[in-house]
């Protein structure tokens, strides 16, 4: 099956079966594909049972919206309600004391700005999330989770490609036996 970049889209109930591999030219021209789950392989993707890691790592997967610029200014105004220690006594005006606050919060304040570009991205349609991914392929991190139409799927960076968007689905392992909880209450 010859899918040219471009030319085909899945239909949003077949999105779940389906990788979509964004490549750059030698020229620099940025083109992307659907492909099957079968043509892929994912061997080198499956998730790990939980038991089988070595190490791990928390994402945040949901979460409220963070307004970083109201927090930002919330840090200033706190530490501008508070008096500062003996420390820095030689801190003696307001326009001082604000200057400190300001580059006390800073780093919270880009702390916050990086987390949300971290964020689980979500698009209701195909064409804005292969947009969004192209324009944003160097910041987007492997193992991120973005959701297209409401199917997850897992960034990953294969040979021959900048960035693949792989159904989370696609990656779970069935061959991960796991033990029933049996749960007892002791009279």
């Amino acid at each position: 099956m010859g899918m040219t970049s471009g030319t085909f889209s899945p239909a949003i109930e077949e999105l779940d079966r389906y990788v979509l591999v964004i490549q750059e030219s030698p020229s620099g021209h940025v083109t992307h594909s659907w492909r099957p789950v079968e043509e892929i392989d994912l061997s080198q993707f499956r998730l790990q049972a939980r038991a089988e890691r070595t190490y791990g790592r928390i994402v945040l997967a949901a979460a409220r919206q963070r307004d970083c610029h109201e927090e930002f200014n919330n840090c200033i105004d706190t530490c501008m309600d508070r008096p500062l220690s003996e420390d820095y006594a030689h801190i003696t005006s307001i326009g001082a004391k604000r200057t400190h606050c300001t580059k006390g919060c800073w780093q919270p304040y880009l702390d916050c700005e990086e987390l949300q570009g971290r964020r689980p991205q979500e698009f209701s349609a195909t064409n804005r999330a292969v947009d969004w991914l192209k324009r944003n392929r160097n910041e987007v991190l492997v193992g991120s989770i973005v959701v297209v139409a409401g199917v997850a799927f897992i960034v990953a960076f294969p040979p021959g490609a900048i960035i693949a968007l792989i159904p989370a689905a696609a990656l779970a392992s069935s061959e991960v036996v796991c033990e029933p909880y049996i749960a007892a209450v002791a009279p």
